[in-house]
């Protein structure tokens, strides 16, 4: 069960650090149960909007419509009046994200970097908790390996 006690408390909070977001994010998933994306949107001093767009039938693999993704988020920033984005990423039973999920960190960076839409940050949300990654923490496996990739601590 949600504490909406504290859930309130941060939707009117800035999400200024890393630990806010991780916290908000926290918050608003609470436990992975399908794998999916959320985007959620802040405002100019980093306060959540009233807005989260989940979306649940991303491809397995980015593909060519990763650009129609990055286009479709950056329209509904304007229409809310977001400044920035957190993606989150659900994956629910793991605790590492496996090298396709990298592919999606790395191409959603892009994507919505040539879109000018500010990426404040991504999160993965797993069974071991929640993190905020980076492609700064990617660490290749060897080819034989086609196991999950650890999270940043």
């Amino acid at each position: 069960m949600p504490d909406t006690d504290m859930l309130d408390r941060l939707i009117r909070t800035p999400a200024r650090t890393d630990d806010d977001v991780v916290d908000l994010v926290t918050a608003l998933v609470e436990r992975p149960i399908t794998r999916q994306c959320w985007v959620l949107f802040l405002d100019e001093r980093a306060v959540p909007v009233s807005f989260v767009m989940p979306i649940s039938d991303l491809p397995w693999q980015p593909d060519e419509h990763v650009e129609d993704f990055a286009a479709l988020v950056g329209d509904v920033l304007v229409q809310v009046g977001a400044a920035e984005i957190v993606l989150v990423w659900e994956r629910p039973g793991e605790s590492r994200l496996f090298p396709v999920d990298w592919e999606w960190v790395d191409a959603c960076a892009c994507a919505f970097e040539e879109h000018h839409v500010r990426l404040r940050a991504q999160v993965a949300v797993h069974t071991g908790g929640v993190a905020i990654v980076s492609l700064d923490d990617f660490e290749p496996v060897e080819p034989v390996d086609d196991g999950p990739l650890p999270l940043a601590s």
